[in-house]
This record gives C-alpha cells, sequence and structure tokens, in this order.
C-alpha cells in the first residue's frame, strides 16, 4: 500500500469533515469548501437522475479506483447497473458517466486534470457544470488523447447525456443556482 493509499483511506475516515469536500489530486490533499450552490446543483442533479434512471446506481463523492493512479471522488457518479463497491469504493470500469461542480472560479482539476484521466481510464460521458460562469461542459467519446467531443450548453438549457449502457437522460438545468 503506497502512502496517498493510506492517506485516502484516512480521508474516508473522516468522511464529515464540515464544510469542506477533501480529494487527492495528483499526489496533493485538496480541500474545498463546499458552497450552497455546489451543494443544491449536485441535489438537483441526483434527484432528476434517480427520476430519469429509474433506480440506476448514482451516488456522490464516492472514492473511484484508478489503476495506478489515485482515486477520485467525483461529485455524482452514475454506476453500471451491476456495479458492486469494493469496500467503500468502485472502480473506473464500473462509471457510466461522471458529474463535477465546479467549487472556485479557476478550478484546473476539474476542468483539466480530470478531463484527461476521466477520458485516458474509459469514462464515455464527463459533465462539468460551473456556477460561476452558468456554464454546463458536456465531454463524451473517451480516448487515450482526450475527448472527441465537447459540448457547451448555458444555464437553462436542456443537455443530453448519451450514457455509455445505451441509456439517455435529458438534464434540465433551469433552476441550478450560481455563484455571484
Amino acid at each position: 500500500m503506497t502512502v496517498l493509499d493510506r492517506l485516502w483511506r484516512d480521508v474516508e475516515a473522516q468522511t464529515n469533515i464540515e464544510g469542506f469536500v477533501v480529494e487527492i489530486i495528483d499526489g496533493k490533499v485538496i480541500m474545498t469548501p463546499q458552497s450552497p450552490a455546489q451543494s443544491n446543483t449536485i441535489l438537483n442533479v441526483v434527484m432528476q437522475a434517480h427520476t430519469i434512471l429509474q433506480g440506476a446506481p448514482i451516488v456522490f463523492d464516492v472514492g473511484i479506483d484508478f489503476p495506478g493512479e489515485t482515486s477520485t471522488a467525483p461529485d455524482i457518479t452514475i454506476l453500471d447497473e451491476d456495479a458492486e463497491p469494493r469496500g467503500k469504493r468502485y472502480i473506473c470500469q464500473d462509471v457510466i458517466a461522471a458529474i463535477e461542480v465546479v467549487s472556485t472560479e479557476s478550478d484546473d482539476n476539474d476542468y483539466v486534470t480530470k478531463v484527461a484521466k476521466y477520458s485516458r481510464f474509459g469514462i464515455e460521458t464527463y459533465l462539468i457544470l460551473d456556477p460561476f460562469k452558468k456554464l454546463c461542459t458536456l465531454y463524451e467519446g473517451s480516448g487515450a488523447t482526450g475527448y472527441r467531443k465537447k459540448t457547451e450548453y448555458p444555464y437553462g438549457a436542456a443537455v443530453d447525456l448519451k450514457l455509455s449502457d445505451g441509456r439517455k437522460f435529458t438534464l434540465d438545468t433551469s433552476g441550478f443556482p450560481v455563484e455571484d
């Protein structure tokens, strides 16, 4: 077990560090304060996904293992129907969509680091929701060198997500809170 694996397990043990989301990205521990806009956006997406996808496994802030790299915990993860947790985490092959809600105005973790990582590990659908820019960025078609398609939608638009298991999910962004 590596030092980062031990640290990740220690972070998992501290599941409720009040007001913060804790992640390990590229070997760095990152604690980001969660805002009401971020929290309410996550709740809104989870409720819509649960209703539309009728009971599909959906988790939020749960660790996902990536072979040979540090685990991450997407804000929202839609999992394959046969996904089984391994301890308190899942493996990246179980992920059919990852959704992140940007927590700071200049967030390279969501826009750069995770775009590259999620694509490289075959997560076909990755959606970034940005309450600062009032913008949704949808990445589709993963590959070793990046996603094949990037589409941007303003908040208020309907975003069509085509999941890798063949299901479709239209996300209504009209009620998403924004950051001033």
